[in-house]
């Protein structure tokens, strides 16, 4: 093989390599960049040496800078080509310059589409394809992670296959950033992660698709049987309990009514801000680390949901002080079994008559409002079940006796109570009949909020999660404790 036929099977080799890069949808790889440098430099050595041999007198400084320019145009026409999908083959074959290079494409463009009353640049469409580019590649990052999507965006499947090098190459690309193949991983991810990126809006986008589809997931059981407030800020605000209307009387012989005034009590909520701070740095971007981008996320909506669950369950554990200066379960508020018992008809059906007597705000109206939850720790689970479900009185030495509480309560079973009590058991009304136990949240926003942040003193991209909310007990008429035995 001569010179020259060797010089043809390496320019064929090198755009092979182009070739594989561009069927993949990606850019070219470290180790295909440095094959490809590789054969370029081979390519200006073989050039040189073949016009040496056809009595070219170009002095070694004049070869050098030919080389170097050849180099040069080589790789700008790659990278123009890679920009609007052409093949560069022929381009770097024929050895025409960049410029040329860009009128041929323009004039192709100019073909190819059809003319148009008023040649404004339409930023709605670029704008239009930027969302989906990003929509795409952050569902595809969360299935490289395992986090299954109903719906995956357009083009997310092509784009799986894709390293955060990749993505941040082809950020940079779309941005307009030369040869961003050819950077270096610090370099690279450095002008990648910058505040007002497309890389970043990426990440942070995955990570909140991540957040919403673990919060969805989650079923922490204070949702079941507990009320839901919204406070516009974080003053404290007064929840207003109204007293009962006064029976209507007969009206006397003068024509009047007897004048009927209702009282009210006010009961303070407020709420605070709980949150957490994460990151992904550098190293992790460079290992490809995505599991900081699925697996933390997930973690810390879960901790935020258990945060509040343990709250809620903190208020039945440790029996508070409450807004009337009394414990929450407590012999005057007539919601205190006065010895403990376990889950039986008897003791059941003392809670429920309780709760059925308790009067309203002026001691006048009977509220006559039942239980619709049985709450109780884990320890009581089975216990619970056995009551709940069973056809026949589970208490009772007559099998013919029937369950009077047959599926009549939805049993809320939680472990945060087994840390106050193995054996106490609450009955709680529904919060559509009156109102209990009631997290508030800012704004009625109960999803975790996340914030993203790209600065000088964190080499990566840093998060910070955080819900606002709070646990306030309004009533206590509703609910009933039973120490348990």
């Amino acid at each position: 093989m001569n010179k020259k036929e060797l010089l043809k099977a390496k320019v064929l080799k090198q755009q092979e390599i182009v070739n594989g890069a561009r069927a993949a949808g990606r850019g070219l790889t470290a180790a295909e960049q440095a094959e490809f440098d590789t054969l370029q430099r081979e390519i200006d050595a073989l050039k040189a040496e073949i016009a040496k041999d056809e009595g070219n007198t170009q002095t070694p400084t004049e070869t050098e800078r030919a080389i170097q320019a050849e180099r040069q145009r080589v790789a700008e026409v790659i990278a123009l080509c890679r920009d609007f999908e052409e093949d560069p083959s022929e381009y770097i074959r024929s050895g025409v310059t960049v410029d040329q290079v860009r009128a041929k494409i323009l004039e192709k463009l100019k073909a190819e589409r059809k003319p148009s009353a008023a040649p404004v640049p339409d930023v709605r469409i670029e704008k239009e394809e930027a969302d989906k580019f990003r929509a795409a590649a952050s569902d595809a990052i969360l299935l490289r992670g395992g986090i299954k999507l109903d719906k995956p965006a357009d083009g997310a499947k092509d784009l799986r296959g894709m390293k955060l090098r990749d993505l941040a190459i082809e950020c940079l690309s779309r941005a307009g950033r030369p040869n961003a193949h050819r950077l270096d991983n610090d370099t690279l991810f450095r002008e990648a992660l910058s505040p007002d990126s497309q890389f970043a809006s990426i990440l942070s986008n995955a990570v909140n698709k991540t957040m919403a589809t673990a919060y969805n997931a989650a079923r922490p059981t204070y949702q079941v049987w507990t009320g839901r407030g919204s406070n516009p800020d974080f003053k404290a605000a007064t929840h207003y309990q109204i007293s009962e209307a006064g029976e209507l009387v007969k009206m006397t012989q003068s024509g009047e009514f007897k004048f009927d005034e209702m009282t009210d009590h006010g009961v303070s909520k407020a709420i605070a801000t709980f949150g957490r701070e994460f990151g992904m740095t550098r190293q992790a971007l460079i290992n490809d680390d995505i599991g900081i981008l699925t697996r933390v996320p997930e973690a810390y909506v879960r901790a935020a949901v258990r945060g509040i669950n343990k709250l809620v369950y903190q208020m039945l554990g440790t029996n508070p002080i409450i807004y009337d200066g009394v414990a929450l379960f407590h012999a005057n508020h007539k919601n205190l079994a006065s010895s403990g018992g376990a889950i039986a008809t008897a003791t059941v059906s003392a809670g429920r008559a309780a709760m059925r007597k308790q009067k309203n705000l002026r001691g006048k109206e009977t509220l006559n409002i039942g239980p619709a939850f049985l709450i109780v720790p884990a320890s009581l689970e089975t216990q619970a079940q056995q009551f709940i479900v069973s056809i026949a009185d589970p208490t009772g030495a007559n099998s013919n006796v029937a369950n009077v509480f047959r599926n009549s309560l939805t049993i809320v079973a939680d472990a945060e109570l087994d840390d106050y009590s193995e054996t106490a058991w609450y009955l709680a009304a529904s919060p559509a009949d009156i109102d209990t136990i009631e997290v508030t949240y800012l704004n009625g926003n109960d999803m975790p909020i996340l914030e993203s942040q790209v600065g000088f003193d964190f080499l990566g991209i840093k998060w910070r999660i955080y819900i606002d909310y709070g646990v306030t007990v309004l009533d206590y008429r509703g609910l009933y404790k039973n120490p348990g035995a």
